[in-house]
């Protein structure tokens, strides 16, 4: 298999190539950039354009933190005016995403305008297809009616004119039709930065989802299934057994990867992957840890030098099961295991839960040993290695929240004690500093994704069994756990909701996920009527702080820069308010309710 890596120069040239036709239309670009002819003459052509829509597309969905800081499963030191529910119809949540869809548009008809064979037009056309599919599906998620364009405008016609879908469900029929057309025209295998047949079932089985939960047509779910079935059957995608090494340079481009967005060393530095690489990385040196007494000193000095601002939660870590040393066969929270219950005295007050140890021995063994194997290939916590370096969260540790002397909103905080593993890369050399060199992708779709998208639509027929076998695929392979043995439809939707958390953090579901539960109501959302609150977007996030002698831990909530302040609105949150100025400029735009 083929692997491409998008360039950034390669791109720059591309935006310039692309540039066509009319002044009058917020999508559009100078006319007389390129030749055409000569772009459409033959697919090899025609796919650099195709390659360049695919970065421009793709780039929706990269940087793992965006939309997953909107959940508690990861904190910014600076806040987010999102969580407090203080957003309004002023703000730009991306409506205007009409030089992408041109940029479809024109693969779509320059395609079948040109001279190519038939069979290289419909593969063309399967990527033009696939790529709006893409861009809709992001939009529709966000504002549900969208202004769908399905042809290249003129310089006479007037966008701005033109009317929403008349219904989110208008929406998504519009987009699973594109699927489907992509489907037909795209190659059975393909490298991992473009797309090929499985790429498109793997969008197809989530949209699905999505769909169902906004439309309330059932009949989504089988497509579901049925997508998902065409990846999982079709013998070119297997699951990766390193977890950690799917998101970073040892198995970038594994057999699990249905789609990736890749970057090139050649010309991308730790600062162009900025929220996922520069602002997860922390700001410490010797200096620090001499000043405060915090040991060990890093054989290293220096070795962390970022803009440190993003943390995962102890929200997400409490979802990682741990192995029951008592009875193995069983999966339990890791505060509820008989080796914590046998050692450790727990106490409780209005502000924190702490414990201490009454045996010998540090409490990290209590904490972290026979957890989900996921947990240490995901998330850097107490007393684990990284770059090199022994990596210390205690009171007393290396890297400890209070290393600095107190928190800074600005930068170089990490607010939790503890830091991404996932999607980091290890190989920069001589540091992972701002201009030093790396290669970096970002899974898009996976076939790990796929085998959860198919247990939710399982769950959704009420097939417990089967769902449960399905989910139970990832949750043993990846995260070394015994089986699921949920029986109900509560039961089974508690532990779906937790895979899907822990499988997909940092991958831009959560979010997402959380909102098409709300939608669907009751088991999925703790037995609440669709529609309803969403808990998990009202739950204030906690940090773990263990003891400098590791004798005795406590779990606080988040009060600095009122993350602790966490509201949903579900009047109006399960949509984003259209921006204020699309809506005055379209004229004919409405509004999402209540914004």
């Amino acid at each position: 298999m083929k692997n491409v890596c998008i360039k950034t120069g390669a791109l720059l040239l591309l935006l310039v190539m692309a540039g066509i036709s009319c002044k009058k239309l917020d999508e559009t670009r100078p006319f007389d950039k390129f030749d055409e002819l000569a772009v459409w003459s033959s697919k090899n052509n025609a796919m650099v354009f195709v390659n360049g829509t695919y970065g421009d597309v793709l780039g929706l969905y990269t940087n793992y933190v965006a939309d997953e800081i909107w959940t508690n499963n990861i904190i910014a030191s600076n806040g987010d005016a999102f969580t407090r529910d203080q957003i309004t119809r002023d703000d730009d949540y991306g409506f205007n995403q009409f030089a992408r869809i041109r940029r479809c548009n024109l693969i779509i008809e320059k395609a079948q305008a040109s001279a190519m064979t038939e069979a290289e037009k419909a593969e063309l056309v399967g990527h033009g297809k696939f790529l709006r599919a893409m861009t809709y599906y992001w939009l529709a998620r966000r504002f549900g009616r969208v202004v769908y364009i399905d042809r290249v405008l003129t310089e006479n016609e007037e966008s701005y004119a033109l009317p929403q879908t008349a219904s989110i469900a208008e929406t998504y029929s519009l987009i699973m039709k594109d699927i489907d057309d992509a489907i037909t025209g795209l190659p059975e295998t393909a490298s991992t930065g473009i797309a090929s047949k499985s790429a498109a079932y793997a969008l197809k089985s989530e949209a699905a989802l999505q769909a169902a939960a906004y439309t309330g047509e059932a009949g989504y779910y089988q497509q579901a299934i049925a997508a998902a079935d065409a990846v999982i059957n079709n013998g070119n995608h297997a699951l990766q057994a390193d977890y950690e090494g799917l998101f970073n340079e040892k198995q970038r481009f594994s057999t699990e990867v249905i789609l990736g967005y890749y970057r090139d060393k050649s010309n991308t530095v730790v600062s162009s992957i900025d929220m996922d690489m520069q602002r997860a990385i922390p700001n410490v040196n010797n200096d620090d840890l001499n000043l405060r007494g915090a040991t060990p000193l890093f054989k290293q000095d220096k070795v962390f030098e970022n803009w440190g601002r993003y943390s995962p939660t102890q929200n997400l870590m409490d979802e990682y099961l741990a192995i029951d040393e008592a009875d193995p066969a069983k999966a339990v929270k890791w505060d509820q295991t008989s080796q914590y219950l046998a050692n450790i005295t727990k106490r409780s007050s209005s502000y924190s839960d702490s414990a201490v140890i009454s045996g010998d021995g540090s409490i990290n063994s209590i904490i972290y040993n026979n957890r989900d194997k996921r947990l240490a290939a995901s998330i850097v916590y107490d007393s684990t290695a990284w770059y090199g370096e022994l990596v210390t969260t205690n009171r007393n540790g290396n890297l400890h929240r209070l290393i600095k002397g107190s928190l800074n909103s600005d930068c170089c905080t990490q607010i939790t004690n503890a830091f991404f593993r996932k999607g980091i890369y290890t190989n920069i050399a001589p540091r992972p500093f701002f201009n030093v060199n790396t290669d970096y992708h970002w899974v898009i779709f996976r076939l790990g994704r796929v085998y959860l998208n198919k247990a939710e639509a399982l769950l959704r027929q009420d097939k417990i069994a089967e769902a449960v076998q399905t989910l139970n695929i990832t949750r043993e392979f990846h995260g070394g756990l015994p089986p699921s043995t949920a029986t109900t439809s509560g039961a089974a939707w508690t532990d779906y909701k937790r895979e899907r958390r822990v499988e997909l953090f940092k991958e831009k579901d959560y979010y997402w996920s959380l909102l098409r539960w709300g939608k669907y109501g009751g088991d999925a959302n703790h037995g609440i009527a669709a529609n309803g609150t969403i808990p998990e977007l009202e739950q204030a996030p906690t940090f773990m702080e263990i003891n400098a002698d590791r004798r005795g831990y406590r779990i606080e909530v988040i009060n600095f820069n009122q993350n602790d302040q966490r509201i949903f609105d579900e009047t109006r949150r399960y949509l984003l308010p259209i921006q204020n100025s699309q809506i005055v400029r379209h004229g004919s735009l409405q509004q999402n309710p209540n914004w």
